[in-house]
């Protein structure tokens, strides 16, 4: 069965190698398409000579003049596809995403738009996100016949890999009938996903009568050979029953009653690598973390036989175990800052802090809802103004903390400062953050990503009166650092930050600046990814007020275990 069920994934990724040159085939008609806008002169011109040189090869050349023309006329759609057509090209990923991202932006609801960026994310294996475009843009586009089959099949390609059987049944349900070798062979496929290998013998055999290539021919065969297989007995057939009934609970949003169907099916002895990840994360949304940990880790068992994961996704169902099992915690910083202050010279502060917390087992964690209990303690280890360091300056807090939504990073927090040194003191402090992010956790099998961070917090002291308003936004392109480790990133970027003291002399610093961090990942296991990591973060602040805070070097090593 192992055997067979390896050549079933390769025959699924040799069907999606084929349909991923669609995307070249789309981009090809974007020079007449109807829908275009009217172009100036000048961005005629230009388009006309990037259509040229890409005609003769000459890539570079083409996206000189393809990113001339959108500088002529920024607003044009054709001209927009046109460049990111070159990047494609190229091999420029990087730049691809980017115009992509930017073109999805500004147009939302394009077709066009949604299909080439639905390609990209297809030919960088995301091919959930793929599905989505997909969707989209056949819902959205203007499209001939043969452009809508072609990105049906498109479709149809993301949902398999994506595991999404329902997806590729609605993708292909208009052309199914159709005897094309590409439509059966992927038919056939979504047929075996499902259990009747009697229709995928079907469909296999068209394939196999309307084949021309040799990768067509091999497929088909494949096809033919894994649906000839003996049928399952009774108890299998129930057991796949059971199984499918737990899904068509999933569609309702069961999932207490899905998840019990789930243990049916499986104790029948029915189940695959993605069965038993779908439960897990029907498990976890009812917050049984314990028993969505070891769905989990039956789906990593199960995929090392079936091998129906990438890297990534493996990676991902890791990070699941990681953070459902997680109930405590530590984390040490020392942040340390040097400022050019006119009327003070230069200002060198050390201001290193622990915290513990504890997250308690099941409540702790509800499906992304987060409740934590921490103690705090800081002070400052070395002022070089002269000001008092040391056990003068040591200030605890005890409190908590809760993020409310499953899919928003917003986090309540309340604390009680705990005066520890002389010059600290005892208050209330109540804060209100929000973060958002994309690119901070590794990717296993990727070299390189773009990455952001966006971070925003609100703090009241009670007693004092005191309010301060702090945001941070990085942005900036994540490396990792093979020829060291493959848990080592470094991630040089471009910082704004902002924050408004009422306190302080000068009550709104804003400063921008370049910065570089360095993460080494660690603490994992065959099942969790790295639960913990340590970094060190310098950037550099180059003032936008005349606030001293908002300039200089600021550097952190932070440990989070």
């Amino acid at each position: 069965m192992k055997r067979a069920a390896c050549k079933r994934t390769r025959c699924l990724r040799a069907i999606v190698r084929g349909g991923g040159l669609v995307a070249f085939a789309m981009l090809a008609l974007h020079a007449n398409q109807s829908w275009a806008q009217p172009l100036t002169p000048r961005a005629y011109r230009l388009a006309d000579a990037a259509y040229k040189a890409i005609a003769i090869g000459d890539l570079p050349r083409a996206e000189d003049y393809a990113t001339k023309a959108l500088r002529a006329q920024p607003s044009n759609l054709q001209l927009g596809l046109l460049l990111l057509d070159v990047y494609l090209r190229e091999g420029k990923i990087d730049e691809a995403n980017k115009q992509a991202d930017g073109l999805l932006t500004q147009h939302p609801d394009d077709g066009n738009v949604l299909a080439q960026h639905g390609f990209l994310q297809q030919r960088q294996q995301r091919y959930e996100e793929a599905a989505v475009d997909f969707s989209a843009a056949i819902a959205r586009g203007q499209w001939d016949e043969t452009q809508q089959r072609n990105l049906r099949l498109a479709w149809a390609d993301s949902a398999l890999m994506a595991h999404e059987p329902d997806q590729a049944a609605q993708a292909l349900a208009p052309i199914e009938s159709e005897p094309d070798v590409s439509i059966q062979l992927r038919v056939a496929q979504l047929r075996l996903r499902n259990g009747d290998r009697k229709g995928a013998l079907a469909a296999a055999q068209i394939a196999q009568a309307n084949a021309v290539t040799e990768d067509d021919k091999k497929s088909a065969a494949e096809l033919i050979g894994y649906a000839q297989q003996s049928e399952p007995d009774p108890r299998n057939e129930e057991a796949q029953k059971t199984l499918q009934r737990a899904y068509d609970l999933l569609r309702q949003n069961q999932d207490g009653q899905a998840l019990a169907e789930f243990q049916k099916g499986f104790a029948l002895g029915g189940g695959k690598a993605g069965n038993f990840a779908d439960a897990g994360y029907a498990a976890k949304r009812m917050g049984e973390n314990h028993e969505a940990v070891k769905l989990f880790e039956a789906s990593l068992d199960a995929d090392d036989h079936e091998h129906a994961f990438d890297d990534q996704r493996r990676f991902g169902y890791r990070r699941e175990v990681q953070q459902l099992e997680r109930t405590w915690g530590f984390v040490v910083s020392l942040p340390y800052q040097v400022s050019a202050f006119s009327y003070q010279g230069t200002v060198s502060v050390l201001q290193p802090g622990i915290e513990a917390y504890w997250q308690p087992p099941r409540i702790g964690y509800q499906n992304g809802r987060i409740l934590q209990f921490f103690v705090r303690g800081y002070g400052t280890a070395y002022d070089g103004s002269g000001n008092v360091t040391g056990l003068p300056t040591l200030q605890g807090s005890v409190g908590a903390r809760y993020k409310p939504l499953v899919d928003q990073n917003l986090v309540l927090s309340a604390e009680r400062l705990v005066r520890l040194g002389s010059l600290s003191q005892n208050d209330w402090l109540a804060r209100l953050g929000y973060s958002s992010e994309a690119g901070s956790d590794l990717r296993v099998t990727e070299p390189s990503w773009r990455a952001w961070q966006v971070y925003l917090e609100a703090d009241y002291f009670l007693h004092q009166g005191r309010y301060i308003l702090y945001s941070q936004l990085r942005y900036g392109h994540t490396w990792a650092v093979n020829a060291i480790s493959d848990h080592l990133t470094v991630y040089p970027h471009l910082a704004l930050v902002f924050d408004h003291d009422n306190k302080e002399r000068n009550q709104t610093a804003l400063s921008v600046g370049p910065g570089v961090q360095f993460r080494f990942w660690f603490r994992e296991n065959r099942y969790s990814a790295p639960a913990s990591w340590a970094d060190l973060t310098v950037q550099y602040h180059i003032p936008l007020t005349s606030a001293a805070r908002a300039r200089g070097l600021a550097a952190q090593l932070t440990l989070w275990y």
